[in-house]
């Protein structure tokens, strides 16, 4: 193990990058692995080091003394002895003995999508090549040629038998072997530590390090590149590896004799608070250290170098990783354990509890998923979200789905809305495939051709890259729904799975080929689910009744093309999307630029407000919806870069967010205007009420609810009554009334005789005639019930034909 003295806190890929250059230049053969935080450093670091790579191989062949660093206007490069002394004293250094060493540090993104990682890295005339002393000083000239024996640099010859035994073991050679002893120069260093060193022969000539195999590793990376790090590398050339933390524990690389560890990692963190999530570079655990660690000389000794003191190791890494649960949203958790009758799940004894914060968010928002009623209790819609072993927002899309779909009972594509809606469901579940800008490099056909050592000219690479945005943005729109990000994926992993070669799809598509295979795997699964529950003790209004799983996969297999969602599927789709996540609804935000910072105001996307945020938030100009913006819309997550942005939109009618969100909303007092009604379809009786979203107090749309006052209730049916809204042949004989139905709601009409014997009719023989079945229930007992009260609100000249009338209405009616 060997600390840097001195922890550099900005720069750790600059001060790994002159790490990879001092040991390729200075120590034996034996691989490199590099561990950076996320995939933008990854690539970054391959850059630097293939351009280096390049220099130091033509400056060889030149036979120039100079190293790349020379052409840059910086100090020729210094062979610290001290340095290469300390990495080889095998015998000094057990494996828990630990030397201060080069000074850097770093933390660890993780894997990343575009949006995750705004850092930017500017080499511009940094001191690439430099080598730095202890100190931090750029290390100066010596001249080895001013003393006349080199031994007096290396030491007697006891240090150089020992130098050349540490070489030899750290190179799994024995010592004894007659076949490994090198000749000792006449000087008393071997040529072979001579080139190794990079020192200079006896012809005076400078033996430079041979080219690097540069290779990245992290988890997007299509599985034809990972394997690349396996491959044997050509004779007299390095192989190293720059990585994220997939580089941990998954696999090891019986090559790799020294590791650089930058130190930190990227996390991705959720505020249970407001929603948000960030990705947060931090220090890593000394578990993860280790592990990290362990990479080097898995087949023979090896050495690892942290570009982080020992002070910072032992005082400021924790011992572990923090746990998953206080990382995520528990939402999913409480549910479970409130399905196996745990009530109070703050009481529960975890091993590692989560944050209270974090158990009154997951409640909350189990709460507004209607999974529990206001009392934490469990309902029937949770209990069948439950069976579902999948996140609960999940489930409940699902089951809005089949809700939704139960009351459409003859509809022939209910199949193909089943699919759409598992496919979304799965969309929703993993990262984007969309395949964007900066990782589009390695596509898995690209990977078998290119040389990554490869030197490619500025204007090539401009033009590839350029050709690359090009493909992004033709795929993007071509399965673009303006209405739904999900739906847009689902577009697209239809087609993946009706391609004839997937992997050829994904590259003339540009998505990820491993993102979308596993989310195609993750919709079969889930269809199964859907069916598997249908066989236990769900309600019959929570299964599927219009069709087998085969039936819905054979639905799901007909191109878009032929067969495209229609408005209405589409809506069906939007609402179940809504009642999953209707908290976290967005509204657009107009004409407020004068209220942003300048920064913000400077950003080409739509501005939103959030609801369980203050501040404002924006629409991701990727988004399928960004096109034509709606004024309310739900969100996948809230990922915050260098500002929040909006992930996996989805645009919502504002009357849904009263129906899948009422918990969040606020209702005034019913209004007299507009006035009460009766809706035959649904047979009640509502008034229009003036809804406003929490927290912000949104206005939305005035919305109509069932009244919960039984005489209003009862006085609303009577007027309904009268207009012929209940009865259609009441209509047609309006004109004969002696007063206008509407009468009855005035405040002054509770004293008119006929208005009194109306409503208390309807209110008695104990229950509330209030709705047409209730009606058409009074008739089947009693038949001339209501009859004459009914009669003294028309004309007494038109009451002699109304007995005859009344009767072809009773009948018509039964």
């Amino acid at each position: 193990m060997h600390f840097s003295k001195r922890t550099e806190i900005i720069d750790y890929i600059g001060q790994a990058y002159k790490k990879v250059l001092s040991i390729h230049k200075r120590l034996p053969p034996g691989g490199i692995l590099v561990f950076v935080t996320g995939q933008r450093e990854v690539e970054y670091l391959c850059r630097k080091l293939r351009k280096a790579s390049q220099e130091i191989v033509e400056n060889a062949l030149k036979g120039n003394e100079e190293s790349p660093s020379v052409s840059e206007g910086k100090l020729p490069e210094e062979n610290d002895m001290e340095d290469i002394s300390d990495a080889f004293e095998l015998q000094g250094n057990t494996g828990h003995d630990i030397t201060d060493r080069f000074g850097s540090h770093t933390e660890d993104h993780g894997d990343l999508s575009e949006e995750e990682s705004d850092v930017s890295y500017d080499s511009g005339d940094d001191s690439d090549l430099e080598f730095y002393s202890d100190e931090g000083d750029v290390l100066k000239p010596k001249s080895l040629e001013s003393d006349s024996n080199l031994a007096d640099v290396l030491g007697d010859e006891e240090s150089l038998v020992s130098l050349k035994a540490s070489f030899e073991a750290l190179a799994g050679k024995k010592i004894s072997d007659p076949v490994t002893e090198v000749p000792i120069t006449p000087g008393g260093t071997s040529k072979q530590s001579i080139s190794i060193l990079g020192l200079r022969n006896g012809d005076g000539k400078d033996l430079s390090a041979g080219p690097m195999r540069i290779l990245p590793l992290y988890a997007m990376l299509p599985a034809s590149a990972q394997l690349r790090v396996f491959e044997e590398v050509n004779e007299g050339e390095r192989l190293v590896v720059v990585a994220t933390n997939v580089a941990e524990t998954s696999l090891t690389n019986p090559g790799i004799k020294y590791v650089v560890v930058t130190g930190r990692e990227k996390v991705k963190n959720y505020n249970s608070s407001n929603g948000m999530e960030t990705y947060e570079i931090q220090w890593i655990s000394k578990a993860s250290a280790a592990q990290r660690a362990g990479r080097a000389g898995r087949t023979g000794p090896g050495h690892c170098y942290r570009l982080y003191s020992s002070a910072v190791f032992n005082d400021i890494f924790p011992n572990f990783s923090c746990a998953e649960i206080l990382k995520v949203p528990v939402d999913g958790v409480v549910l479970l354990m409130k399905s196996m009758h745990i009530g109070k799940v703050d009481k529960f004894p975890f091993p590692t509890p989560p944050e209270d914060s974090a158990l009154v968010e997951a409640e909350r928002c189990l709460k507004i998923l209607e999974a529990l009623d206001n009392k934490g209790r469990l309902t029937p819609l949770g209990k069948s979200m439950a069976h579902y072993p999948m996140s609960p927002r999940h489930s409940r899309m699902l089951l809005t789905v089949i809700q939704i779909m139960q009351k459409a009972k003859d509809y022939a594509r209910a199949n193909l809305v089943l699919g759409y809606a598992v496919a979304a469901a799965a969309a929703l579940s993993l990262t984007n495939p969309f395949i964007m800008l900066f990782e589009a490099s390695h596509n898995d056909t690209d990977d078998l051709k290119q040389d990554w050592n490869e030197k490619i000219p500025d204007k090539e690479e401009k033009l590839r890259k350029k050709k690359l945005k090009e493909t992004a943005k033709l795929s993007r729109a071509k399965f673009s729904n303006p209405n739904s990000d999900a739906l847009t994926i689902a577009n697209a992993l239809q087609c993946f799975e009706l391609s004839e070669i997937p992997v050829e799809f994904c590259s003339d598509n540009g998505f990820h080929y491993k993102t979308i295979e596993e989310m195609s795997k993750l919709r079969k699964q889930l269809l199964q689910l859907v069916f598997s529950s249908n066989l236990s003790d769900l309600q019959q209004e929570f299964s599927w009744t219009h069709g087998i799983m085969q039936d819905v996969e054979c639905a799901w297999r007909v191109s878009f093309d032929k067969h495209p969602l229609l408005l209405n599927e589409e809506e069906i789709l939007g609402q179940a999307i809504c009642a999953g996540w209707a908290d976290r609804v967005a509204k657009r935000i107009k004409g407020a630029s004068g209220l942003l910072s300048e920064a913000d105001r400077k950003v080409n996307a739509v501005r939103y407000q959030a609801c369980m945020v203050d501040e404002t938030v924006f629409l991701h100009r990727h988004s399928s919806v960004s096109k034509s913006p709606p004024e309310f819309l739900v969100y996948i997550e809230l990922l915050h870069t260098k500002r929040p942005y909006i992930h996996g939109a989805t645009s919502v009618k504002s009357n849904w967010l009263v129906k899948y969100a009422r918990s969040s909303c606020t209702f005034s007092a019913p209004l007299s205007d507009p006035k009460p009604y009766y809706d035959p379809a649904a047979d009640q009786v509502f008034s229009w009420f003036a809804p406003t979203f929490n927290p912000h107090r949104w206005q939305l749309p005035l919305h109509g609810l069932p009244i919960k006052d039984d005489a209003s209730r009862v006085a609303v049916f009577a007027c309904s009554l009268l207009e012929g809204q209940v009865l259609p042949c009441l209509k047609a004989v309006r004109k004969f009334m002696a007063a206008s139905p509407a009468s009855i709601l005035k405040p002054e009409a509770s004293g008119l005789r006929r208005v009194g014997n109306l409503l208390n009719k309807l209110s008695t023989r104990g229950r509330f005639i209030d709705s047409c079945a209730m009606l058409k229930k009074l008739w089947n007992d009693y038949p001339t019930e209501l009859f004459s009260e009914i009669q003294d609100w028309f004309q007494e000249g038109f009451i002699t034909n109304l007995k005859n009338f009344g009767q072809k209405c009773s009948a018509k009616f039964n």
